[in-house]
């Protein structure tokens, strides 16, 4: 769209909400994407690269053709589409949405329709790899696709609520206007930030932009931003709360780390009063400890020696139970012996 429009002798302001628009933009790069999937599912003779062309042809005529319809309605008072006027007026990416999801519906094939291949994730790859490849070759640019954004939004815009409706019977008022327009483009002032947007919406941006400095939120003398201050208050935040540098011995005192000297320096003596008597606790626990060894060691001692008794007491009794043994084989070669002297006798008789 030119940037100035002659209406007999008045000149039109055509500045947009580039916000709306681009939004706009982004549904049709979709739509068109999605229909030329849709229309060519399962078809082995067609492939989505080979019908966008004229599809995007029917879009285009389709949405224009139905928002003259819509305009044509308003202007004649009609109420029947009462809330697709109001949509279309307030809501304009959402009533865009409508009229592609219509027109989308019915570009699908039979096979896109009884297959499941509608809510398939197969289904949303392929429409997403498509419209990065409708990008990549210049299908439908950006440029483009604004424009077309722009003509339907100024078409539906029955409010002027996304679009400026201004007109001036010279230039140079025109071009007053439009470095006041609040549809201009402006650049974030915020450093760092790169976004361009309308001047309406600057204020709502400014509100979330990450590079927006503010004060400390823990009140310290800084501004720092957005996207920064967590990071700064969990780290270099004067006003961070830190323990006592002593409070391992007593001090359990917490404050601002910006006051960590002023605090050292008033308590310096009782520091030392806590240093001294957590050194004489642990010189305590170190008596105490020692005393524990001692006594461990003597333990230690006392069960060696018994022990070794133990093994002495051991030793006797096997001693005891070899002499024994010893005394049992003597008895049983004793009586082996008379034995053989009775049988020996026997024999002796006998013969």
């Amino acid at each position: 769209m030119s940037a100035v429009e002659e209406d007999g002798h008045s000149s039109r302001c055509d500045l947009c909400d580039t916000d709306v628009v681009h939004s706009m933009a982004e549904i049709l790069l979709c739509g068109l994407a999605t229909a030329s999937v849709d229309s060519t599912t399962g078809d082995i003779f067609k492939s989505a690269s080979s019908v966008v062309v004229a599809v995007k042809t029917e879009l285009e005529n389709d949405l224009l053709a139905r928002t003259e319809s819509l305009i044509r309605e308003f202007v004649d008072g009609a109420q029947d589409h009462s809330d697709q006027l109001m949509k279309a007026s307030t809501r304009p990416t959402e009533f865009l949405s409508d009229l592609i999801d219509d027109f989308v519906a019915s570009k699908r094939n039979l096979l896109s329709h009884v297959s499941g291949f509608l809510s398939s994730e197969s289904r949303l790859n392929k429409i997403k790899d498509f419209m990065q490849k409708m990008e990549k070759e210049n299908v439908w640019t950006l440029d483009v696709r604004q424009a077309t954004s722009e003509t339907i939004l100024e078409s539906i815009d029955m409010k002027c609520i996304f679009h400026c409706p201004e007109k001036f019977d010279e230039q140079d008022k025109l071009a007053d206007h439009r470095s006041q327009c609040k549809f201009r483009v402006v650049d974030c002032k915020n450093d760092g930030c790169s976004i361009s947007l309308s001047a309406i919406r600057i204020e709502e941006h400014d509100s979330i932009c990450p590079f927006k400095a503010l004060p400390c939120v823990q009140l310290c003398e800084q501004h720092v931003m957005r996207c920064e201050m967590e990071k700064h208050c969990a780290t270099v935040c004067a006003m961070k709360l830190i323990n006592c540098p002593f409070y391992h011995v007593g001090c359990e005192t917490a404050f601002p780390q910006g006051n960590l000297e002023n605090h050292c320096s008033k308590l310096l003596q009782t520091h030392l009063l806590y240093v001294l008597q957590a050194s004489t606790r642990q010189n305590a626990a170190v008596n105490d400890m020692n005393q524990r060894l001692q006594l461990l060691e003597k333990a230690q001692s006392l069960n060696e020696i018994s022990g070794a008794l133990d093994v002495r007491s051991l030793t006797l009794i096997i001693k005891e139970q070899e002499a024994k043994i010893k005394n049992l084989e003597s008895g049983i070669k004793a009586q082996e012996a008379k034995v053989k002297k009775l049988e020996n006798e026997f024999r002796s008789r006998n013969a």
